[in-house]
Parts: structure tokens; sequence; C-alpha cells
């Protein structure tokens, strides 16, 4: 393996983090290691794609990576994002909501997609980076690592001889039975639900417009509970529990695949079958994340159910959180920032887990006479003005926070601190009154963002990080935006400032909030130099965020 130099040589690794995995997860944390310009080998056992539409859905905290990334253009060519989800049992349908809601992250809430399509793109996405490279057909069988470097051993497919790979880290993104996990002897608690369920893909049977609606439908039928959805790409998909008395064996004969689709009105002879499979659930988390120099992501980490079609996205999180912290070690900030990854990320991944238990307890009601009393109450609720706009734009889901406790933000936050909390996104103006969206100009370094009246802190500046200044809208009525200024013709930032009662923020390189000009005291200002390497590193993270 040919491994591009950048500017981390060292004589006693191979590489600066290797990836196991070219999963969602593991592709996205290989582009962000890329972009930052890291030694980055990716390891995957399987030599080609895998073919099977597991996920079909993502949401707006991962579209905003991806968009960072400079890839989700071209995602949204093959990509649905106007979802309509609705729950219907029998002929009545008792609740529908829609995705649009971004929850200010300045992209799609939701997109619909044929996963086998969204890795393609992330895979030639890493292609743009000479300093990562993939290799296919390798399985990692041994660990070993010490207080500088973790050495893994790899089996080629081909049969050939085993070979070493080393690297100061290691990101395990190699899925729910991931052997890094196994070979750390981290154990993953939690519940395996017995309960089986069976998915057909189909080949869509009608013409259905690339810019047409796709409507996903819970059917929350006692009988048989399951999902109906059109996807993209010329797929359709249909998911039903697994009665008693049935056998995976009868379901994907010819004459249980027919009785299957008649449940669901299509008939066997009209349509084409791509693929079938059975499959159970789990519901675990890892009992800790790490190990040493080594790094759970995405469902190496975490297993979530899938009602809520939160697992890509939960893995895009994982490594948007520790991917730039990595690269900031690696360029010398001390390494108990590492210590900040799971604390931030955890506390998130627990609520969309009982997010999605919460709706897999609405769907898969088994007594009838419960059924309709939960129809009649959504029904009702949704006559409610509040209330049904709230259940319309999905007002259940957790939004996106990170764990402060032990969290890298400001130590001593004043009454109402937005740390934790996620910079909004919208299109701003500069000084070339061409507007873009804000992470364009945030690019993926620490920003302070803030009024006139509030410049960046002296110390901050001297570190490298940059200034946007927020004018305010009057500014475009004489055209003329000064360098480095910023006009916010929606007010969007305006009102999340001012909210909380702040004048500034300090933005770190993932999009969230370390601090405002209300919560930063100068250890503060020192605390963030250190991490840019711009300063002693001594207690970098030591008791942040109590």
């Amino acid at each position: 393996m040919s491994i591009a130099s950048t500017n981390h040589p060292s004589s006693d690794v191979d590489v600066d983090v290797i990836v196991v995995g070219l999963g969602p997860t593991g592709a996205t944390a290989a582009n962000l290691l890329g972009q930052r310009g890291i030694r980055t080998a990716v390891i995957e056992r399987d030599v080609d794609i895998y073919p099977r539409q597991r996920a079909i859905a993502s949401d707006e905290d991962a579209h905003r990576v991806w968009q960072s990334l400079g890839l989700f253009d071209r995602m949204l060519d093959t990509m649905s994002t106007d979802v309509r989800v609705h729950l219907k049992h029998g002929d009545r349908t008792f609740l529908t909501t829609h995705s649009a809601e971004s929850y200010g992250q300045g992209v799609p809430g939701m997109a619909f997609y044929h996963q086998p399509e969204l890795e393609r793109v992330l895979r030639d996405g890493i292609e743009r980076f000479p300093s990562v490279t993939v290799t296919a057909g390798l399985d990692a069988v041994a660990l070993t690592q010490d207080a500088d470097r973790v050495v893994l051993t790899l089996r080629p497919a081909d049969g050939s001889p085993d070979r070493t790979l080393r690297a100061r880290y290691v990101v395990a993104a190699d899925g729910g039975s991931s052997s890094i996990r196994k070979m750390l002897g981290i154990p993953l608690p939690g519940r395996h639900i017995e309960e089986q369920w069976f998915d057909i893909q189909l080949r869509a049977w009608y013409d259905l417009p690339s810019d047409a609606p796709l409507d996903f439908t819970f059917i929350s039928d006692p009988y048989r509970p399951g999902v109906d959805c059109p996807c993209p790409m010329g797929y359709h998909r249909v998911e039903f529990r697994v009665n008693k008395g049935e056998t995976i064996d009868y379901l994907q004969s010819e004459a249980g695949l027919r009785a299957l689709l008649a449940e669901r009105g299509i008939d066997y002879d009209t349509v084409e079958v791509f693929r079938s499979w059975a499959y159970t659930f789990h519901i675990r988390q890892a009992e800790k994340w790490s190990e040493g120099r080594v790094f759970l992501a995405g469902d190496a980490a975490h297993i979530m159910p899938p009602f809520a079609g939160q697992g890509v996205s939960s893995g895009v999180r994982d490594v948007a959180n520790l991917c730039w912290k990595i690269a900031a070690v690696l360029d010398g900030a001390d390494t108990s920032l590492l210590q900040t990854y799971e604390p931030e990320r955890r506390p998130n991944v627990t609520a969309l887990t009982r997010f999605s238990l919460a709706i897999g307890r609405v769907v898969m009601l088994r007594n009838d006479r419960l059924a309709r009393v939960r129809d009649s109450l959504f029904v009702a609720a949704s006559k409610t003005p509040g209330v049904r706009s709230w259940l319309a734009r999905m007002g259940l889901k957790p939004r996106y926070t990170l764990g402060t406790r032990r969290g890298f933000f400001a130590e001593q936050p004043a009454r109402g601190s937005m740390r934790g909390t996620f910079v909004e996104q919208p299109w701003v103006v500069g000084s070339d009154l061409t507007p873009v969206r804000l992470d364009t100009l945030l690019a993926d370094s620490w920003t302070w963002i803030g009024f006139p009246s509030a410049p960046i802190p002296h110390r901050l500046a001297e570190a490298g990080v940059s200034e946007i200044k927020v004018e305010y809208s009057s500014a475009l009525a004489t055209h003329r935006v000064p360098t480095g200024h910023i006009v916010d013709g929606e007010r969007v930032l305006e009102r999340q400032l001012r909210k909380s009662g702040a004048a500034g923020i300090l933005v770190r390189p993932d999009r969230f909030i370390y601090g405002s000009d209300r919560d930063l005291t100068s250890a503060d200002h020192l605390r963030v130099a250190a991490v840019m390497g711009s300063a002693p590193v001594r207690g970098v993270v030591t008791g942040a965020g109590q």
C-alpha cells in the first residue's frame, strides 16, 4: 500500500489514522480526514459496494456534514427530499408529517436515497484527497497498541500473507458486529428483539417523476404492522412483521412473496422482486466508545432501532464530532480533547433511541381496540391548530444538542447559554453581495461570529480564530458590506444570539457553539488557543463542561 505524505511525517507509523469500514460512517470519516490533509488508510473487507438497500433515510444533521464536504449537491441528484410520512390503520390515515423541517440547519430535513448510490458518492469524494488511500479485500484480524501507536494485522481475502499497518489512531466504523470492538473486549449490552421482520425490495412498477414527493407509510395494523415506501432510483420497498407460524423459507418462496404483496394490493405478476431478506433488530450501546487510541463510531458503538431511520445519520454525527478532534491532537492539542467524544455524543444517541422506540410502540400495537383508541387520539390532536402543526413538522424528534458535561465547551456557562447547540445556517451576503450558505464561510475552522459591538477577544484572534461580523440587514440597502462582515437578511443569526442575550459566539469546527461572550473567560481563551496549537497544552480539557 502506498501512502501519500502530509505535514505529519513519522517513521514509527505508516499513517496517522486507519478507518476500518467503508459504509456511510467510515466513508464520511475518510472524507473529513482527507479534507484536513490527514494521512489516512481506509480498510474494507468487501471488494464491492454492498448491493442491498439497507438504510433509506438521512436527516438534516448528516446533510449539513455532507454539505461541508462538498458532496451534498451531488447526492441530491438521486435523493428525494420531499417526503411525507403517514401512519395508517386499515383505510384510515391517522397522522401525516412532512420532512421539510431542518431546525435551522439550512439543508433539507429528511432525504430518502438508494444506499449503494449514496456510498458511491461518498467513495468518489475520497478520491479527491491524495492523503487518503482505500484498500478493499482486507479483514482486520488482530490489534495491539501502546502509548504511541496502534498496529493492525490485516488478512487479505485473496489468501496472500497477512500484513500489518501502523497508525496513531483507529476509527472503527465496521458495523454492529465490529471485529475491532470485539478485539478490544468492549461489551455491547442491550436488547435483541426476537420478533422477525421481512423486507421485499421491488423495482417500481410505476413512473414517478424525480421531483415528485415520496409517501412513506407506516402500516399500523395489529395483525401485521409494516412499511410501504417508494424509493428513489426506481425502487419500492415493503416491510412486514413475520407472524407466528410463518417461516422465512416460505416467505421467500413465490407463494409467500405473492401472499405478502397481495396484502398491500400489489400483484406479484406485474412487479420485479429485486431482493428479499429477513432481519431482527437490536437496541445496544457499547459500554465505552474508545480504548486507548481506538474509537468506535456508528453501528460499532451503538445499534439503533429502525423506526426513526437514524442509523446512518447517527454514524455521521459521530465522525463529525470525532475527526476534527483527531486532527487537532495530531497538530499538537492535548490528547484529553479526544476524551470528550463519547460524553458529547452518547446523550443524543440515547435520546434518539428512545424516540425511535416510541415510534415503534405507536406503530406496533397488537391490540386492535387499543389501536383504534390510538387512531382517534391522533386524529383529535391533529385538529388542534398548534398541535397539528407541531406533529406535521415532526416536532416529537429531539433536536440535536451535544452533551456538555465533560464536553469541550465554556466552563462557566451563563444562564441560558447556547453552548452545545449548533449555530444555525442562513443564507448570508458578504462584501461581494453574493448569497451563500453560512458554512461556506466557516470552512472547517474555529470562528467568532458576532455583532460589530462584540469583536473577537484579542487572545482568540492571536490564536488564529477567524472572525465574521454580523451587520444589520439595513446594510444591504446601501449595497455596501465591509470585508469580513456579512448580512443575514432573514435575521436568523440575530434572533439566535438575542434569544440568549449574546452579542458574539465562538463556533467550533463542527458548527457547535463553544460558548458566547456571556460565557467565555480568559481561561477559555487559553484552552481554545491550546487546542489550536498556539498556547501551552497542559490541562486543556481537565474539568471541561462540569
